[in-house]
């Protein structure tokens, strides 16, 4: 919120067409942080050849947003998300939805180059700490990402983890 701010009062004050250009640069680079999943891929159990899932990210609505569409292999389970940098949270924020049933509202960022969301959800039995991690290996054109969950922020366990290769074409 305070970068937004900030950015709008150089604009008014300062008058400058250039500043208003680099701001806008700068806030637009944000939202491309989330770019290195972008494109069509194998997912594997990580460090294994079992394919587990099919996805397709995809950049829409004039490249301010990621859409990700997944399918399973071996089962009908699919899913979609939709993923955008926010401006006024200063965070990014992923909203996803299956066909279980499962809907999860994450928001974070990238801490030292990986992508990492993560929610708390409140049941009556507890509360229940979700972490996705992203990261992009540009030696291979991997991404991985790392699902843990657990009671609290501090003690989680991993319930899925993926290798995104890319689809040739």
């Amino acid at each position: 919120m305070h970068r937004l701010i900030f950015s709008l009062f150089l604009v008014l004050c300062l008058g400058s067409n250039s500043m208003a250009q680099v701001q806008n640069d700068s806030l637009v680079a944000l939202s491309h942080q989330f770019d290195f999943w972008l494109g069509e891929w194998d997912v594997y159990k990580t460090q294994t050849d079992t394919i587990v899932g099919d996805s397709f990210i995809e950049s829409i609505n004039d490249s301010t947003a990621i859409q990700e569409h997944y399918k399973a292999v071996g089962s009908p389970y699919k899913g979609t998300s939709l993923n955008k940098y926010n401006f006024l949270s200063g965070q990014w924020e992923q909203y996803w939805i299956d066909n279980g049933g499962l809907t999860l509202h994450l928001s974070g960022g990238l801490i030292d180059g990986k992508m990492v969301l993560e929610n708390e959800m409140v049941y009556p039995q507890g509360k229940v700490t979700n972490r996705i991690t992203w990261s992009y290996d540009d030696t291979s054109d991997t991404v991985r990402q790392v699902w843990e969950q657990g009671p609290d922020g501090e003690t989680l366990q991993v319930v899925f983890d993926g290798t995104y290769k890319r689809k040739n074409n």
